[in-house]
């Protein structure tokens, strides 16, 4: 009998567990996200979306959160402050977008592997292919939905935290070809003015460009992935040596090579703007401006 009432008392606290939904986005909360620019098709420096949860407000008698996003550089990295607001509604584990008074479906957080949800705004299903769970820097752990290929692959959803949002944009974009802007990852997470989510980027962080190096570009030089998470390959024929500088122009590595290929891991190093510049053994030089995140 005793055994027969821990486990229904475990059962119960379970579901309890289950149905007890984190505020999304109280009042104050911060997200920084990096956004890359660029002109044409160069990347150019680093910008930064700020989102911040403003007040509670009433629509059509529900109760909303007043979002405004804050970009300090345009999309070709020219200061130009630019403010925009949008709203949310919460109903237990359920976020919506509130647009002209119409409630949209944005979230489920109580959705598990197999499982989707439909985002009509977007006119997307988005499923869930695992989930895992993370820590925070307040030692509490939130749900992360790693999304699957979405109906429209031009929609991003990535990494889903619960309570928090996407790991790249607080609301879905779509990725258009010509489009300037690149998102980038959550640099920072605030709730009460304590920081959840850091990283070894600052959370304001931006730069320019890097206007200390001229770039050379060479149809025949090729470094992939661009972005990176860590690592890249860089292919070229005739290589003699490799330099890697940062965003301030400062060298961070150097070889000589004689390779057609070679590669190259950050690993733990500071995301942002890196150029790879290489010399050939005919004396002639090329860069590339590559992004780590």
């Amino acid at each position: 009998m005793k055994k027969t009432i821990i486990t229904l008392c475990l059962f119960l606290l379970t579901i309890i567990g289950k149905a007890q939904a984190f505020e999304f986005a109280p009042v104050g909360a911060e997200w920084y996200y990096t956004r890359y620019y660029r002109v044409g098709y160069n990347l150019t420096g680093i910008a930064c979306d700020k989102f911040t949860s403003l007040r509670s407000v009433e629509i059509n008698g529900v109760e909303c959160k007043e979002i405004e996003l804050y970009r300090h550089l345009n999309q070709y990295g020219t200061v130009e402050p630019y403010t925009e607001v949008r709203y949310i509604h919460q109903e237990g584990d359920r976020i919506y977008e509130v647009e002209d008074g119409e409630m949209y479906l944005l979230y489920d957080f109580s959705k598990e592997p197999g499982e989707y949800w439909v985002v009509p705004k977007y006119n997307d299903t988005i499923r869930v292919g695992s989930v895992s769970y993370m820590t925070l820097d307040d030692g509490t752990t939130r749900k992360v939905m790693e999304t699957g290929p979405a109906v429209n692959y031009d929609l991003h959803f990535y990494y889903v935290i619960e309570g928090i949002g996407m790991d790249v944009s607080l609301f879905p974009f779509y990725y258009l070809d010509g489009n300037p802007w690149l998102e980038g990852p959550l640099r920072c997470y605030f709730e009460d003015g304590a920081q959840l989510i850091s990283s070894e980027t600052e959370c304001d962080y931006e730069v320019l460009s890097v206007d200390e190096l001229e770039l050379n570009l060479n149809a025949g030089m090729v470094s992939y992935p661009n972005p990176t998470k860590r690592t890249i390959r860089i292919e070229a024929e005739n290589m003699r040596n490799i330099a890697i500088y940062n965003n301030l122009g400062e060298r961070i590595f150097e070889t000589e090579t004689s390779c057609g290929s070679f590669e190259y891991d950050f690993g733990d190093g500071k995301t942002g703007l890196y150029i790879v510049k290489v010399r050939m053994s005919d004396g002639s030089e090329f860069s590339e401006r590559i992004i780590k995140d």
